[in-house]
């Protein structure tokens, strides 16, 4: 059986829904043809083209889903995203849903990427904050750039990507990205 979604966290949704599949009496063949035709949802791991890249959002928001967002973007790295490494857009906003305290990204293990990363634009309202943890994490200071803005931040990271772009979002930085996308009709709105 295949999962259409990367992650071990999803191996892990995955094995849940079959689990749950089973308990109510579904077969097993049918379940597993549905779980290999799912879809990515809002910001979880959904892949949008921009610029004629694959955008891949992947919410963080806290130091556990931002661990096992990491350790996703590891994977991708091992299996030559992009040819030299990893082209991220990280977007850290303090906004009450994200949480006004944003320490938590020092718990997070920004340290798996160091290495990996070949460019990374910092956005959102803390953008520069996060740009210091990624410098503290092994990021080289020359592949890391500050721009707040969420459109102009999106369109430098793309523009500069020479493969597929990662986008690690905050709630409500998530929120700004998919409303955006959405004005620009590369994303279906998902509210009315």
């Amino acid at each position: 059986m295949r999962l259409p979604l990367p992650g071990v966290y999803n191996v892990y949704n995955g094995l849940a829904a079959l689990t749950a599949a089973l308990r109510l009496g579904i077969p097993l063949e049918q379940a597993a043809d549905a779980l290999g035709r799912m879809e990515a949802v809002f910001g979880r791991v959904e892949t949008i083209e921009v610029d004629g890249k694959p955008v891949s959002i992947l919410l963080i928001k806290n130091p556990a889903g931002a661990n096992e967002v990491l350790r996703t973007l590891l994977l991708e790295s091992a299996d030559g995203a992009g040819g030299g490494g990893l082209h991220l857009w990280v977007a850290l906003n303090d906004g009450i849903a994200d949480g006004r305290d944003v320490s938590w990204i020092w718990d997070a293990d920004f340290e798996l990427l160091a290495g990996q990363v070949s460019r990374v634009v910092c956005a959102g309202t803390r953008a520069a904050e996060m740009a210091v943890r990624l410098k503290y994490a092994g990021t080289p200071p020359e592949a890391i750039e500050v721009e707040e803005a969420i459109d102009r931040s999106l369109d430098q990271a793309v523009a500069e990507a020479d493969g597929p772009v990662f986008a690690l979002p905050t709630y409500t930085a998530l929120l700004e990205l998919r409303t955006l996308l959405s004005k620009r009709g590369l994303a279906r709105r998902y509210w009315a």
